[in-house]
């Protein structure tokens, strides 16, 4: 059996523990393979890190969130390595004036005094409302988030807020894009993102009863998509 590697990226205070539940139900064709968003000044600067380890041979790469930006940055800028890209809960776009405020003041508490852990309102936003007292969920975010500590999470607020919009470039590009995005995402605005969507190239797919945090949500949806997506014939 051709092995197919799929190439993984976690997103904000994120580690391989977010795609564990997705692994267990991929068929056994696929190899994934856990990356980390590199440490890095700006965000061509952890493109660049990823340049360096990865493969030069096109790639199937799936991205959430911060990754998915990430991953969209990596597929613009070096298209060559790209086979096909599958976006997990983000949209590649410039991120909104009151989340680009929220994060500013994020640092400035944590600069005066330091992180603890996550917010139970920001688990809250980034669940769907059925998965509010899904404890099992919450402990896996938590734990993720406990091991990333601050220096992490300052890094990623601090070097990853300023983007611009991929959705033009992917656009352009003869790989095809896949969205994959929960129907209770507030963090991912779905209608602005078909609009963007201007080719058969690009594909958005909805995943019910999700917010943010599909993988762990709702991991073998999110693995029969990517099962359905990299297949071959």
């Amino acid at each position: 059996m051709t092995q197919i590697p799929l190439y993984f990226l976690p997103g904000t205070q994120c580690d391989d523990a977010l795609w564990r539940q997705v692994f267990e139900y991929l068929p056994p064709r696929f190899t994934p393979i856990s990356l980390v968003i590199p440490t890095g000044d700006n965000l061509a600067s952890i493109v660049e890190v990823l340049r360096k380890a990865l493969p030069d041979t096109p790639l199937n790469i799936i991205g959430f969130s911060l990754g998915g930006y990430v991953a969209s940055l990596f597929a613009t800028t070096y298209p060559q390595c790209i086979n096909q890209l599958l976006v997990v809960a983000n949209a590649p776009t410039a991120l909104p004036p009151q989340e680009i405020l929220i994060r500013q003041q994020t640092l400035d508490y944590i600069e005066k005094n330091g992180y603890s852990s996550m917010p139970k309102t920001r688990i809250r936003q980034l669940l769907s409302p059925m998965n509010h007292q899904n404890s099992d969920i919450i402990d896996i975010m938590r734990q993720m988030d406990k091991r990333g500590g601050e220096s992490m999470l300052v890094n990623q607020l601090s070097s990853t807020t300023q983007r611009e919009d991929l959705l033009g470039p992917l656009n352009q590009q003869s790989f095809t894009t896949k969205f994959v995005i929960g129907e209770h995402d507030d963090l991912v605005n779905i209608n602005e993102l078909k609009k963007s969507l201007l080719n058969d190239r690009l594909s958005i797919e909805t995943l019910e009863n999700c917010g943010h945090m599909s993988p762990l949500e709702s991991p073998q949806s999110v693995a029969h998509i990517i099962e359905q997506y990299f297949k071959t014939d």
